[in-house]
């Protein structure tokens, strides 16, 4: 492999973290042991929140330079976790670059999390959310079926209507709202506000806005403020959504 195939290597692994939320200092180590474990000369690196620049020198005395834009996206530990231990693999010399960029293709076609325990999670952590917040046992169960129509609307729905995440935070939350306040109607027991906090938490961004505080505390603030803005837009678009839904069911009431 050549100096600008093992370039690339570098570039595909540093991207793809980004792109499945790995944090800056995690993929800036990764792809600076790789670079070292690789013998690029001169190599630097620019990572942010959304975008991602590197350079090398070749020895013809060619400058190698790749830059693309990421998008801030969700958060994939367990593909993070396989190139992290791939970098390390590279670093201390177990594995070849040839066979690491086939590892690399696997990592990219895996799939980490599979449908059945999305939906698991979604319903669980729903009726934990609302029970730790006041709900009751039978508002927790409320909560839970919430969960479960949430995740089939996030996961098999909106993939397929191609909207923006503004317009898909926002119709998430509009979906919550409006089937918790049809279990009102059906069963009086069931608590309305309880029932909405924990149905939309699990749209709430927590991480984002952790994540952005630490860029802020490290110096980094076009990240921090980046993070910090998409966290602020997603707040307001579950707002939106909730309000929306809640005053026509008010004015319909």
């Amino acid at each position: 492999m050549n100096e600008r195939d093992r370039f690339d290597l570098i570039y595909d692994m540093g991207e793809m973290m980004l792109e499945n939320g790995a944090e800056i200092k995690r993929v800036e180590s990764v792809v600076r042991h790789a670079a070292a474990a690789l013998d690029l000369k001169e190599f630097d690196d620019f990572i942010m929140i959304n975008g991602i620049f590197l350079t090398a020198r070749c020895n013809d005395h060619i400058v190698e330079a790749r830059a693309r834009a990421v998008p801030i996206a969700t958060i994939s530990l367990g593909r993070i976790d396989a190139i992290n231990t791939l970098s390390r693999e590279l670093s201390e010399h177990e594995i070849t670059p040839e066979a690491a960029q086939r590892r690399l293709y696997y990592i990219k076609r895996r799939s980490y999390t599979s449908l059945r325990l999305q939906f698991i999670a979604y319903a669980l952590g729903s009726a934990s959310f609302c029970y730790v917040f006041g709900g009751t046992f039978w508002d927790s169960c409320g909560a839970f079926v919430l969960g479960l129509i949430l995740a089939a609307y996030s996961l098999l729905v909106v993939p397929h209507l191609h909207m923006s995440q503004i317009a898909s935070i926002t119709t998430e939350s509009m979906v919550v709202t409006a089937a918790a306040c049809l279990f009102v109607q059906g069963l009086p027991l069931l608590r309305l506000n309880s029932l909405i906090v924990g149905g939309i938490m699990c749209l709430v961004p927590g991480v984002a806005i952790v994540n952005a505080i630490r860029y802020i505390f490290s110096a980094d603030y076009t990240s921090g403020t980046a993070q910090m803005i998409n966290a602020v837009v997603t707040s307001l678009c579950i707002s939106l959504g909730v309000g929306l839904t809640l005053s026509f069911y008010h004015l319909i009431t």
